[in-house]
């Protein structure tokens, strides 16, 4: 009697919410007001309302083993899945317990197991609650308390434990019926140097047994062939055996496995039943995986897949869902979300915070698509007993999933750096028992840096396969502004690169003043790097209804965020559109063009091995998505192709707005993951009406297609004559077909009089010593301009105010700072008080706009909404609308699912005098720059 019996289905549950269960000892009393669940079962997906204290609960089942000939000899019972920590009891009689909600478990019921009679089954489950913020292990020992409760600092981990109410017998129980003997697991590792397979087997059998051995392979295009062992000898009791096996008729393209080919193979072994001697063979018990050929390697930061380099073209799979937290095993959509990533492009998803599950990675096997494989792991600090049971935890994922082709790196975790660089070592050595044909990670995002002051870094090795040289850091995650410059993109191309000649930090606002500051801040880095990035904000056309107990702060949060939309956009005192969509419009545009930007930039340096896109969908007021919360397209298809196209012309370094007839000069680079060999560049300026008006070729810098990426250098074209809005449109063609084509704008404007706005300005920042200052504001001009307010002295700051609010002038404080703020508030010379917010849009989403009478709409071509084509000039801080203020230009900002308005150009009176807060980025650019030099005047006009 070889059989698995299914013990899903009615199942009797009641929650333990006043820490009954154990004292009672309901495991083998059996409390009474239990309801009927079936399982499998997932808390949030069940209840449609749950109370913060329900983090643990009972589940009963009933059986009976009908054996009357007494043949069954080993009983085990199986869970695939529990969340979080599990207690078993049979009978009353304790059998085990497990950690972790990502593996299935066996216990066996030898000493417990009636035959004949019915069996009750009890399951303790529990999660952590927000109502006591710990894990309930449910231990009754003599240790106390201490030893039963484990608190979240202690233990090194992240979702689901974080993500309460998830939790449950979310996956199969079955009772594993066996004989004298049986096949408990099979570990599979393919060889494609050697063409061959090799599998061990692992047995529950009792000492010195014979047996028989069948196994069964069904290659990619379904040929099926068949091995037979006799005479098979176990020795030792519960022994393990190995055994290899030639592919016949190998042929590479039908063998191996990839994302444009993803050839599956698949082996079952049988063991004969001992009922089966004399008899026609009998066998039973099978255990089948499935299997691949594929190399999967990172050397010094680039990636090879079967011996080539591969970009990562990726998306971060964050599995929050509406309506049952993370994927589970009976989701429907789950196959179609991850169709859905594939179609689009990407070549690669990391499942973010939390591994996939089997059945999301045998899809992932099947369709093609790389995972990098992130283990649950998401703290600073851990107990030492923490570190063990995460050891554990990695060891049973890394067991259980080691044979999906599709996962391509183990990721120990993210955003973990102190507790990496404590246990990075162990942590990894708890993978290399089970599977060295892998990279693993330590740390994927051990360098952060964020437009908004934010940056910290932290060790994040990568162990290869082929050689024992760890790298040190493992990938990069920037958050850019938004609507980045030519110098910025100059930057985001060349970053990393230590023989380019002082790469200055191209923004005040980027990383924290330790990166600005320190040259050595990027020293270490000797491997190319993985470029994690987060979406902007980018919004659905109206607001996402989602379901489920989890959903229902998000839901209104999500709602309420619509309606601050609707409020903002009916006050004509501050909006300037004319409703909700056109406002919704524009943030999504100016967001998806900036991030396009961005990953040009970024593809484009040879230092970057490959991209992670944050995040696949939303969650809850993070509008991040490139889908809804419920995996609902927003219809950024056309964003998608083109940041994954496998080949196409990337363009850094632009201006948009130059001078008529003007030198215009940037950056061309080829992404070649389709290995053209002939490539060329065609650049045409074409005009407002269509008209091609000027049309050259850029040939590349060496022959293409030995590698993914190739210099095209510096290409220079003469802007029209007239003034206007052109484009500039680039064909990457390929023995002369046309493979790829893409436009960027380009306006031609007038020359701005800027010198003489230039004289009627004193430029304080100019002066070396105070003298000079002083010299300075006793002079004729009667604009003042400093943007380092801060950095002078007392005398200095006297004099400012002196010269302004007792002698009239102006003072023109341009790309004030945190810094500047706090010290203009502190100062008893200003009456004014000023906040400040960040408006990058580095996170989220920022718009820079002037209102509908502003004097600096002819600057910016009539528009009201500041794009892409006003990066040279916009603004990262914006301030509070001040008392008495005029206002010239505003900005709004998504943060946190709130709205937030800010001025970024104000004018106040200042006793005889005025003040103007300028936010935008002027200085650094005048007499180089078209767009600077126009806004400048225009402001030196307006005082």
């Amino acid at each position: 009697m070889n059989k698995i019996m299914s013990l899903n289905g009615d199942w009797q549950m009641i929650w333990d919410t006043e820490d009954l269960g154990i004292s009672n000892r309901w495991y083998a009393t059996y409390p009474e007001n239990t309801e009927t669940v079936q399982v499998p079962h997932i808390w949030e997906r069940k209840f449609e309302k749950l109370l913060m204290s329900q983090d643990c609960a009972y589940y009963f089942k009933r059986f009976t083993i009908e054996d009357e000939k007494q043949v069954t000899k080993r009983i085990f019972l199986r869970f695939e899945r529990i969340a979080t920590h599990a207690t078993i009891w049979l009978n009353g009689k304790f059998l085990g317990d497990h950690f972790g909600a990502y593996t299935s478990f066996v216990v066996e019921t030898q000493k417990a197991i009636k035959l004949g009679e019915e069996n009750i089954l009890c399951v303790r489950v529990a999660n952590m609650g927000a109502a006591n913020s710990r894990i309930d292990f449910g231990r009754e020992s003599a240790d106390g308390a201490d030893d039963r409760y484990v608190h979240p600092g202690d233990m090194p981990v992240g979702l689901p434990w974080t993500q309460y109410p998830f939790g449950g017998i979310f996956g199969n129980v079955d009772l594993i019926l066996g004989n004298s003997a049986f096949v408990s697991d099979m570990r599979v590792e393919p060889d494609m140097d050697q063409e061959r397979v090799s599998v061990e087997v692992s047995f529950n059998n009792p000492r010195n047994f014979q047996t028989r051995l069948r196994f069964l392979m069904r290659n990619s295009v379904g040929d099926v062939y068949e091995w037979n062992k006799d005479g098979v000898k176990l020795d030792r009791e519960n022994a393990t055996q190995r055994f290899t096996f030639s592919i016949k008729d190998w042929k590479k393209d039908k063998c191996v496995w990839s994302p444009d080919k993803p050839n599956m193979f698949a082996i079952e072994i049988q063991m004969e039943s001992k009922n089966s001697k004399g008899k026609e063979q009998d066998f039973s018990f099978p255990v089948m995986r499935t299997f691949a050929f594929r190399k999967f390697d990172c050397l010094k930061g680039d990636f090879y897949l079967n011996d080539q380099i591969l970009k990562i073209q990726g998306v971060g799979y964050n599995q929050q869902w509406s309506e049952g937290g993370l994927w589970t095993t009976d989701n429907p959509k789950l196959r179609d979300d991850l169709m859905a990533v594939k179609k689009a492009g990407f070549n690669a998803i990391r499942s973010c915070g939390a591994p996939l599950s089997n059945e999301a990675l045998d899809i992932c096997d099947k369709i093609g698509l790389l995972v990098f494989q992130e283990f649950p792991i998401h703290t600073m600090r851990s107990t030492p007993k923490g570190v063990e049971i995460a050891k554990r935890l990695i060891n049973d994922i890394v067991r259980e999933q080691h044979n999906h082709p599709c996962i391509a790196i183990w990721v120990l975790g993210s955003e973990n750096g102190t507790f990496m660089l404590q246990n990075g070592n162990k942590l990894l050595n708890a993978i290399s028992p089970v599977d060295m044909c892998r990279p693993a990670v330590s740390n994927l995002d051990s360098i952060y840096i964020d437009n908004e002051a934010g940056f910290h870094k932290d060790t994040g090795k990568v162990l290869p396969v082929t050689n024992d040289h760890i790298s040190q850091f493992a990938s990069l995650q920037i958050n850019p502004k938004l609507s980045i410059n030519a110098t910025y993109s100059h930057y985001l191309a060349h970053m990393f690169n230590k023989d380019e000649d002082e790469l200055m930090v191209p923004d005040s606002g980027l990383g924290d003043s330790h990166f600005q500051d320190d040259e050595d801040t990027m020293e270490g880095i000797e491997n190319k790097m993985l470029v994690t990035l987060k979406n902007h904000t980018l919004l659905s056309a109206k607001a996402t209804t989602i379901a489920g107990p989890r959903s229902v702060k998000n839901q209104k949060a999500i709602k309420n965020f619509y309606k601050q939309v609707e409020g903002f956009v009916e006050d004509a005192n501050l909006s300037v559109w004319k409703s909700p969509d056109e406002f919704r419009k524009d943030v999504n545009s100016i967001s998806i063009k900036s991030k396009l930007d961005q990953i040009t930039a970024l593809q484009s340096n040879p230092q970057i091995s490959g991209f992670f896109l944050n995040h696949w969908a939303d969650f809850g007021t993070d509008f991040s998505g490139l889908c809804d919360e419920n995996r609902k397209s927003k219809g950024f298809e056309a964003f998608i192709k083109e940041i994954t196209a496998p080949s196409r012309i990337l363009i850094s370094e632009l201006e948009h707005v130059v001078l008529a007839q003007s030198e215009v000069s940037f950056q061309l680079t080829l992404l070649n993951n389709s290995r053209l060999e002939n490539a060329v560049v065609e650049i045409s300026v074409i005009d407002a009406n269509g008209k091609v008006l000027s049309t050259q070729k850029q040939e590349p810098e060496e022959q293409t297609g030995k590698t993914s990426l190739s210099q095209f250098g510096i290409c220079s074209i003469v802007a029209p004559r007239n003034l206007g809005k052109y484009q500039i449109k680039l064909t990457l063609l390929d023995n002369g077909k046309e493979v790829y084509s893409t436009s960027e704008d380009l306006i031609v404007t007038e020359q701005a009089n800027v010198k003489d706005a230039i004289k009627k300005v004193c430029f304080l920042d100019n002066s070396e010593e105070s003298s000079d200052a002083m010299a300075a504001l006793e002079g004729p001009e009667q604009i003042i301009f400093t943007a380092n307010l801060s950095s002078w002295p007392d005398e200095i700051l006297d004099k400012i105010v002196e010269v302004t609010k007792n002698g009239g002038k102006t003072l023109l404080l341009s790309d004030m700072t945190p810094e500047d703020i706090d010290f203009l508030n502190q100062s008893h010379q200003f009456d004014c008080t000023i906040e400040s917010h960040w408006t990058t849009g580095a996170n989220e989403t920022s718009l820079h706009y002037l209102p509908k009478d502003s004097k600096l709409l002819s600057v910016f071509g009539g528009a009201n909404v500041l794009d892409h084509n006003s990066a040279a000039v916009m603004p990262g801080l914006s301030l509070n609308e001040l008392p008495n203020g005029t206002v010239f230009a505003r900005s709004v900002s998504v943060k946190n699912g709130e709205l937030k308005t800010g001025v970024d150009l104000q004018m106040i009176p200042f006793g005889n005098g005025k003040i103007m807060f300028n936010q935008f980025s002027i200085f650094e650019g005048l007499e180089t720059n078209a767009l600077a030099d126009a806004l400048f005047t225009a402001i030196v006009d307006l005082l």
